[in-house]
């Protein structure tokens, strides 16, 4: 019984003659040197600083700050494919799982709460129903006409936004 012939159990190295020579790169096909990582590259482009004038004033921003700007303002004017993209963004800085439904009251200082609440109340009691007055909700009325295809912007965006959220 020899013991000293026996390996040891499990993986086993490969023969002598199909082992990597000392020096050499075991991934001889894999990524060059002085490669860049994509999203190295993108955040590096991203946060990389440009001078602009606004009204005036030379300022200093990213341009990941100009782009959404720009994509905001462009939403803002009702371009479809902003709207969306804008949603998107908001959609990965916030989410709105995570968004608390709480809120508050800001009351005067100098009231007392109970007439606090009685003012409110009776403010109240003379308000208007809004189903009793000619209120026309534009959005879904130009939600409408886009999707009878009569051009708008808005509509364009609110149903783009419906198909991409709703």
């Amino acid at each position: 019984m020899n013991d000293a012939l026996k390996s040891p159990p499990g993986r086993k190295p490969p023969p002598a003659e199909h082992q990597f020579l000392k020096g050499t790169s075991g991934n001889k096909r894999g990524r060059p040197k002085g490669s860049v990582d994509l999203k190295k590259l993108t955040c590096k482009v991203a946060r990389k600083k440009h001078t602009v004038k606004v009204d005036g004033k030379i300022l200093r921003k990213t341009l990941l700050q100009l782009v959404i700007e720009s994509t905001a303002r462009q939403a803002a004017m009702g371009v479809p494919s902003m709207v969306a993209l804008f949603a998107q963004i908001r959609a990965k800085v916030s989410p709105t799982q995570d968004e608390e439904k709480n809120g508050f009251m800001l009351a005067p200082a100098d009231l007392p709460k109970q007439e606090f609440i009685a003012q409110e109340e009776a403010r109240n009691a003379n308000a208007q129903d809004p189903s009793d007055t000619d209120y026309v909700n534009h959005k879904v009325d130009e939600m409408c006409k886009a999707a009878k295809g009569i051009d708008s912007p808005l509509g364009e965006a609110l149903l783009a936004f419906h198909r991409r959220w709703g």
